[in-house]
């Protein structure tokens, strides 16, 4: 009588046929004639070769290896965040595997890279106003007194040779009458840059100076 091993290698795959692993299928103790009872998800084939990035998918005649990124960090070219890949298969077009260097990039598929946002001048800008803090009355005058010689009489005055009609009525009453500065106050920006002349370095370096006082 011939003689079967006890048990025999199977591939074992998962529910959409694609290969997880070798187990073992045993031979049936109620048949003489070789019979293995194959577990579910399990067929008799060869293992299949081992790809890098790809996994095998059985088709049922054969191996065939289908590209897998599943692990792997790609990004939504269109917000920049890291996006989850689930399912074999190809990257998606709305992906790359490139990390959005930051908030003032955008993707461009002319030239397949992130490129720079045409307003990302001013947007670093934005950015820059919205985290400069407040400054206090004292700290503000004093520095605008240290720095340009112009004490709070002299701010008003050149608000009055500079402007007029409600704008000029604004910055007065921004001058004489609130208690903190902020730099996101777009008339007390222009203020700083359009009458009393200071560029963005200058409006920063003070205001980081006043900080202190």
């Amino acid at each position: 009588m011939k003689k079967y091993a006890p048990t025999i290698p199977v591939c074992q795959l998962d529910e959409n046929n694609y290969f997880v692993g070798i187990t073992t299928a045993d031979l049936d103790p109620l048949e003489n004639n070789g019979y293995y009872l194959i577990p579910r998800l399990c067929i008799q084939a060869e293992q299949p070769e081992s790809k890098k990035g790809f996994i095998a998918q059985w088709t049922g005649d054969n191996w065939q290896y289908i590209e897998d990124h599943r692990g792997e960090t790609v990004y939504s070219k269109e917000t920049g965040e890291v996006v989850a890949i689930d399912e074999p298969g190809v990257l998606p077009t709305t992906v790359t595997t490139m990390p959005c260097p930051d908030i003032y990039h955008q993707w461009s598929e002319k030239v397949n890279n992130w490129v720079e946002k045409a307003d990302a001048g001013q947007l670093r800008l934005q950015n820059k106003l919205s985290n400069a803090g407040t400054l206090s009355r004292m700290q503000m005058f004093s520095q605008l007194e240290i720095s340009l010689g112009k004490n709070k009489q002299a701010l008003v005055e050149a608000a009055e040779n500079a402007l007029s009609g409600v704008e000029l009525i604004k910055i007065r009453n921004y001058i004489l009458e609130t208690q903190t500065f902020s730099l996101g106050n777009d008339n007390w920006w222009t203020f700083l840059t359009d009458v009393l002349h200071l560029n963005e370095k200058q409006i920063f370096n003070f205001w980081n100076e006043a900080i202190h006082i």
